[in-house]
């Protein structure tokens, strides 16, 4: 009677331990199916993330100076970049121009053709390149002559910059194009290590520059409308369509509220007639006689200071955004 009751006593330790193990493999299998699906979540963020799918920079940066302006430009963009890395790194010597370097020889070499480490592995998917480089000797480096010979960019886009000290970007670009001939060049700009963020957004604006695609309507009639490129032109256009009752105010303008909150980047202007701004983040005004406060801007509308005055100067008007 003792030996069954403790081979009972042993089967049931068993069970046990199997269940628990089987509890243990389905917890770490859900753990599993957690980290696909938040990996997967990050994934799908980061894509959304990214403004311009089709835009890549691709850059080649020696001493950093390139590389703060091509992280510059992704600031703006927010689109992919690629370093182009040398399968030999350049020291400090190698870019010794006072002496027979290893870059002065490149450059005075029409066939060096420096080798690359890495590779793009999908160039067809982006239909604009930014290349960016440092001016060598007027030039740019031959990794970069490398670089457009590697991929077929025919049809592709590019937009040359360059970084130097002084050296304007010259003929850097066009003696490039005559290795991807097939490509579509824009033209090129330098700039300075230290230019600054708005700079290469003022330049980027030539290219990227979006085109607002909103109306405004005033009592059910549409006026034209010249829109800002700005955040919060942005998040007005994501909340369409917008129906606003507005009071006159001050005997300079039309005022009312959203009914939310959305990005605001205010600044003391000097606002004309015909001028649309937001308010404390959730107001819009519209000006027929200029006034001075704490705004941001959102667009402009193209009408004459009488044709103003006529629309907005009474008690209260209708607008609608769509």
């Amino acid at each position: 009677m003792k030996k069954i009751i403790v081979i009972l006593f042993l089967l049931l330790i068993f069970l046990s331990a199997c269940q628990k193990d089987n509890r243990t493999d389905n917890e770490n299998n859900n753990k599993k199916d957690d980290v696909i699906e938040n990996k997967d979540n990050e994934e799908n963020v980061d894509n959304e993330n990214k403004l311009d799918n089709n835009v890549l920079i691709a850059y080649f940066s020696a001493t950093n100076n390139t590389e703060n302006i091509a992280t510059k430009i992704q600031n703006k963009l927010k689109c992919d970049i690629f370093e182009i890395e040398p399968q030999m790194a350049y020291t400090s010597a190698d870019l010794n121009y006072n002496s027979d370097c290893r870059a002065n020889r490149e450059q005075n070499d029409d066939n060096a053709r420096p080798e690359i480490k890495n590779k793009i592995e999908d160039i067809s998917k982006y239909d604009t390149i930014i290349l960016g480089y440092p001016i060598w000797w007027g030039q740019a480096p031959k990794i970069m002559y490398t670089f457009v010979e590697t991929y077929d960019l025919e049809n592709i886009t590019i937009i040359p910059f360059c970084t130097s000290g002084s050296s304007p970007i010259g003929t850097s670009a066009t003696n490039l194009k005559t290795s991807a001939p097939s490509a579509n060049w824009k033209d090129g700009k330098r700039f300075s290590a230290s230019a600054s963020q708005d700079e290469i957004n003022t330049w980027l604006d030539n290219y990227f520059k979006e085109e607002v695609n909103m109306k405004l309507l005033i009592d059910g009639s549409e006026v034209k409308v010249k829109w800002e490129d700005n955040e919060s032109v942005k998040a007005l256009k994501n909340i369409l369509p917008l129906e606003i009752n507005m009071e006159e105010y001050g005997g300079f303008e039309q005022t009312g509220k959203i009914g939310r909150s959305i990005t605001r980047n205010d600044s003391n202007i000097n606002v004309v007639p015909g001028d649309i701004v937001l308010y404390n983040g959730n107001q819009i005004s519209i000006f027929y006689n200029n006034s001075s406060w704490s705004y941001t801007k959102l667009g402009h509308i193209d009408l004459s200071n009488e044709e103003l005055n006529n629309l907005l100067n009474k008690d209260s008007v209708t607008i609608r955004f769509e």
